[in-house]
């Protein structure tokens, strides 16, 4: 199972999360800087199962996002949005995340259930 990480270049929590996925046990990870890497990235695995955690900067990251949703195929994605604002929570859950945080909360508990998945995906592959 391969993980990839989107985060725009400049999001200032991506080195926290990068940090906290390098702590954490058995986590492989690909980076994506931008959509065009992570789109090229999802279809040169589309045969494998693949998790994708998004760090969202913006309402504009989002809605490039819900635009190109097809282009995902069947990865089964995490998402982190940069506040609680209503709006951007009603986008998001357009897209029907496995998961959805905020970063407020530490990424601490998108560790923990990126670890479950890749757990259940090895018990029934």
């Amino acid at each position: 199972m391969e993980v990839i990480i989107y985060s725009n270049k400049d999001h200032p929590h991506k080195d926290t999360l990068l940090k906290k996925m390098s702590w954490a046990s058995n986590l492989k990870y690909v980076l994506a800087l931008d959509f065009k890497s992570l789109f090229r990235l999802v279809k040169l695995k589309v045969s494998d199962q693949v998790i994708i955690v998004f760090l969202i900067s913006s309402v504009e990251d989002l809605d490039s996002l819900i635009a190109n949703k097809e282009s995902l195929f069947n990865s089964k994605y995490i998402l982190i949005l940069p506040n609680e604002e209503e709006r951007l929570l009603s986008k998001a859950f357009l897209l029907y995340p496995r998961y959805l945080s905020h970063t407020s909360y530490g990424f601490k508990d998108v560790i923990q259930v990126l670890e479950k998945m890749i757990k259940n995906n090895k018990a029934n592959p």
